[in-house]
């Protein structure tokens, strides 16, 4: 579907601003003025006292507490007015068609440009993104560095910043106001959420996306009572909404409350046919939110009862999903021989294709493997990953720009959550290093997260997954395992030690004899999962031993890896879940 611009701002071409950051004087003048600061040539020239409104500090998000001082900077240049306008133009022709993929392109590339036109703060936060998008690498902690010595930024990072906290403080004068546009308002949400992304600020784009949801629901309110015109309700629930879930879907462990309050009216997604490609990737990104939820729900009733019996709910929640998404692969596989038949197949088509077999391989697994602890289960979806792996790598080829490099960040589904997913959940070497070499080659940042901190994490279980069974095998005596030398520490006192030693190109898991099996190469005790991260200031999880919290008393800081693992107790001839968490070192460049 096609989406229109609001009414007031159709006819309109999207073209240069006019800026209303001039000083008091040449407004009242209504004179053109040069903004220079802190007094403006044109009125210096002519004698007359140049003053500025002054700005007020604002509270939406953390940018407010970046220096003031980047604000002033950044107007006394000479050229501010002319970089502002170059940035627009860079956004329009390089960074809109990849904000929200090509699905949406219509929305970011007419509909935000064209409401700037009118918001001050939305044209801020426009040219804010595209600066981060033109000066992706090197990528500096700018969520550390702006509350230090920005001085060490560049000019592109340095009007960033600027442009953002000028966003933010107009956005939060106008909530002091009460005079803010809740439409606009959440718009302005979005921005700020791909800023912190580029930017590196999780949490707070987290925090922000709280907000966006609560705004969601305010505006479907006034969608009910007829508050909000048609225009802004088909924006609202076609392009909107299904952004705020696809960034659930990505961060499910935080947001499962707030996904809830999203999809609660649409949660049985239509998957019995598609008339476009957006149609079937808003309804397996639905597909997958729930596969989640249940497999959360699974992982809290084994924490509370500790047994093995599962729950009739949950087991026919898990046949209900498999029939739904056997249902999209049918739809799904109708729309793509349409388009093939009807039409060449554009590269952004290709890429959304490839993208959405990915997921649907991605899905298809973590059905069937999410009421089981047996991590060995997912030996048997082999051809999956590959595919996984394989498809990945046709969105990759197919949705690089002209100098073959990806996008610094994306609204869009990407490779990012199959080629994780594979990481962590394939045991073949191979693949699992595929997976791992195409994640580092993504789209810097998918919405909240960075897919190179996705891939160092999935290094990092992979490599504690290797150690274990490298431990397992010299116990065993097998000889056809080269130990490296930074292992044998390891295997000598039987624990993990310092995982970042490990040589990810040693060829132990990589050229061992062909034919044999996975569930020998890495037995189902040297297996982990499920896994997440933590600080120590945050409090060891439930069920850490004795030993690793004492060993884990180092820096509040610290980043650990928690884990759990199957062990095979001889004396009950039974598996147990046993915990365990290592320190590590986090790569967020």
């Amino acid at each position: 579907m096609t989406v229109s611009p609001p009414a007031s701002l159709r006819g309109s071409t999207v073209g240069p601003l006019k800026s209303r950051r001039g000083c008091k004087t040449c407004k009242i003048r209504k004179v053109k003025c040069g903004e220079e600061k802190p007094h403006c040539i044109r009125c210096t020239s002519t004698g007359r006292k140049c003053e500025y409104q002054g700005q007020v500090a604002g509270t939406f998000s953390s940018a407010s507490s970046t220096v003031s001082i980047l604000d002033t900077i950044l107007s006394s240049l000479p050229n501010a007015v002319w970089r502002e306008r170059r940035a627009f133009a860079y956004y329009f022709q390089h960074a809109a068609p990849f904000v929200g993929g090509e699905l949406d392109i219509d929305f970011w590339r007419n509909i935000v440009p064209q409401i700037c036109r009118v918001e001050p703060a939305v044209w801020d936060a426009i040219i804010s993104i595209s600066a981060l998008f033109e000066s992706p690498e090197p990528c500096p902690d700018l969520v550390f560095l702006r509350q230090k010595d920005f001085h060490v930024l560049n000019q592109n990072h340095r009007d960033a910043l600027g442009w953002y906290s000028r966003s933010v403080s107009a956005v939060s004068r106008r909530i002091e106001r009460g005079d803010v546009d809740m439409f606009v308002g959440l718009i302005s949400c979005v921005l700020f959420i791909c800023i912190e992304g580029l930017q590196g600020g999780v949490e707070e784009a987290f925090r922000l996306y709280g907000q966006g949801v609560y705004l969601i629901r305010a505006l479907r309110a006034q969608i009910t009572c007829g508050a909000l015109s048609a225009t802004k309700a088909s924006l609202l629930e076609d392009v909107i909404v299904p952004v705020f879930v696809r960034l659930g879907e990505i961060a499910i462990a935080l947001s499962s409350d707030l996904m809830h309050l999203l999809t609660e009216s649409t949660s049985n997604a239509m998957t019995q046919g598609f008339i476009n490609l957006r149609s079937a990737r808003e309804a397996i990104v639905l597909l997958i939110a729930e596969a989640q939820v249940l497999e959360r729900s699974f992982e809290a009733h084994q924490l509370e009862s500790g047994t093995s019996e599962l729950p009739v709910e949950l087991t026919n929640k898990q046949a209900a999903l498999s029939v739904r998404l056997s249902s999209w692969k049918t739809a799904f596989g109708n729309l793509v021989n349409l388009l093939r038949n009807r039409d060449i197949i554009s590269p952004q088509e290709m890429s959304m294709i490839a993208l959405l077999f990915a997921h649907y391989d991605t899905l298809f697994v973590t059905i069937g493997i999410c009421l089981s602890t047996m991590q060995s289960l997912t030996d048997s979806y082999l051809p999956n990953f590959q595919r996984i792996v394989e498809q990945c790598r046709i969105a990759l080829e197919a949705s690089a720009r002209s100098d073959g490099s990806q996008p610094p960040f994306t609204f869009d589904i990407s490779v990012g959550l199959p080629l994780w997913f594979t990481s962590l959940r394939c045991r073949e070497p191979r693949i699992r290093r595929a997976a791992l070499t195409l994640l580092r080659q993504a789209p810097h940042v998918q919405g909240f997260y960075r897919c190179v901190s996705g891939a160092a994490f999935g290094e990092k279980v992979m490599m504690v997954e290797e150690r274990y069974a490298m431990a397992m095998h010299a116990a065993e005596g097998r000889s056809n395992f080269m130990i490296p030398e930074s292992a044998k520490e390891f295997i000598s006192r039987g624990i993990l030690s310092n995982v970042s030693g490990f040589d990810l190109d040693h060829p132990t898991f990589t050229e061992v004899k062909s034919g044999m099996p996975l569930s020998v190469l890495i037995p189902e005790e040297a297996r982990v999962g499920p896994v997440s991260m933590f600080r120590g200031r945050d409090g060891f999880p439930p069920g850490t031993p004795d030993d690793d919290i004492v060993k884990g008393n180092q820096s509040p800081d610290q980043t650990f890896l928690s884990f759990s693992r199957n062990k095979f107790d001889k004396a009950s001839n039974s598996w147990k879940r046993v915990h365990g968490s290592i320190p590590i070192e986090v790569i967020t460049t």
